[in-house]
């Protein structure tokens, strides 16, 4: 047995993710686990379909076991996003792979831009915090201290929005000192973000826009089981939009003091005054304009938004994911939960009730997850709430 293990979005699933999925199976693994974010997003938005749907394409598409990313680290930074994801894989203890896409698949070449990113973040932090007084954002300042230190070619790697991940998942298999070993796998056409689809590959990104237009083109390059389930939850008012979230947000924020705006994640003094100047804003867009700023991305901004409106704290993201919530598995998936039972340092388990009572810690990340499916369940059409979560049957797909 050889388990690999994806860490994903599939926002939607599409036919890069596939290639990805095929070519982690062609390098030998006989089982794979996928850690997916929920309901909630890394750039601090809302998935176009909700965590079952996508889990049950992921199985459908060659995936064994999905287990839930915690909304905490689903909406953090690239860093937290990976550290959260890889910890849950190292404390299962069943995990001997973990595969990732990426520009470059020279393994030597990511172990180099990782320790160029960690000794940089480590021992140059001073200097990281004067570039950010001068208006930088914290990774332009990381960037620009690693072209000095090293070069115009590994800072332009660096840069490269295909690498930003795979880079954050080598320094958390090093920080956790994990025994899984990195496989990454050459990305296919398109870059990350693009709105320009080639062959038979196109973004997540196009793919939300087209279908936020109403423009079909997205179904050349998604698999036939996506466009089939995605079809029928348009049609049926069951796809997500952040738009549908604006006036929660704005009540929300506008409810906060300046003390509670300061204990969300990535929020420092400077940020905490923004938001709060800005916070009697008539719509979302006009709240993002007045809080950017060149030393802010707006993904962070997004990402604190979200944090506000789910109820996430910045001590939240202090800890590992105190458990492995499975959402989705077919048959070899039982086989890797039979093999967890024994190894697992974390409990396993697809009940979230049952979950919440394993620690105080647990009982904290299940109220975030529940806060997360009832404010997910105002961006769709046809509204839900958080029951969703907890009764959820969650049964076998066969192979």
């Amino acid at each position: 047995m050889k388990v690999s293990a994806i860490i994903c979005e599939y926002n939607p699933l599409h036919n890069g993710h596939v290639h990805h999925i095929r070519e982690t199976r062609a390098n030998g693994a006989t089982h794979v686990i996928g850690v997916m974010s929920g309901n909630f997003v890394q750039r601090g938005d809302t998935a176009l379909l909700n965590k079952f749907d996508r889990a049950r394409l992921a199985l459908q598409c060659g995936v064994d076991l999905v287990i839930e990313l915690p909304v905490a680290f689903a909406t953090a930074s690239a860093e937290l996003f990976a550290t959260g994801a890889v910890s849950i894989l190292h404390n299962l203890g069943i995990v001997d792979e973990l595969s990732f896409g990426s520009s470059c698949s020279d393994q030597e070449c990511l172990e180099l831009l990782a320790e160029a990113s960690m000794s940089t973040t480590e021992f140059y932090r001073d200097r990281i915090r004067d570039r950010m007084r001068e208006g930088d954002s914290y990774p332009a300042a990381v960037w620009e201290i690693v072209r000095q230190r090293y070069g115009n070619k590994v800072a332009g790697m660096m840069l490269d929005p295909n690498n930003v991940l795979a880079i954050e998942y080598i320094k958390a298999l090093t920080k956790l000192d994990a025994s899984i070993k990195p496989f990454a796998v050459q990305r296919q056409c398109v870059m990350h973000d693009s709105l320009s689809p080639k062959e038979m590959f196109a973004s997540a990104s196009f793919i939300r826009k087209s279908v936020s237009e109403g423009d079909p083109s997205y179904l050349d390059y998604i698999p036939r089981s996506t466009a089939q389930l995605l079809t029928r939850r348009i049609q049926e008012g069951r796809t997500a939009d952040i738009r549908r979230l604006e006036r929660p947000l704005l009540y929300r924020l506008r409810m906060m003091t300046p003390e509670e705006l300061l204990e969300l994640p990535d929020v420092n003094q400077s940020l905490q005054n923004r938001i709060y100047a800005a916070r009697n804003a008539n719509s979302l867009d006009e709240l993002l304009g007045a809080v950017k700023a060149k030393c802010y991305t707006m993904s962070r901004i997004r990402r604190i938004l979200m944090a506000a409106l789910i109820g996430i704290r910045k001590d939240d993201q202090k800890y590992y994911p105190p458990y492995a919530r499975v959402i989705a598995f077919n048959e070899r998936g039982m086989e890797l939960l039979g093999t967890a039972k024994g190894r697992s340092s974390i409990p396993v388990g697809t009940s979230l009730a049952k979950l919440s009572e394993t620690g105080r810690l647990s009982e904290r990340f299940v109220q975030l997850e529940e806060h997360a499916t009832n404010v997910y369940g105002l961006a769709v059409e046809d509204m839900f709430s958080a029951e969703q979560d907890f009764r959820a049957k969650i049964i076998p797909e066969v192979l």
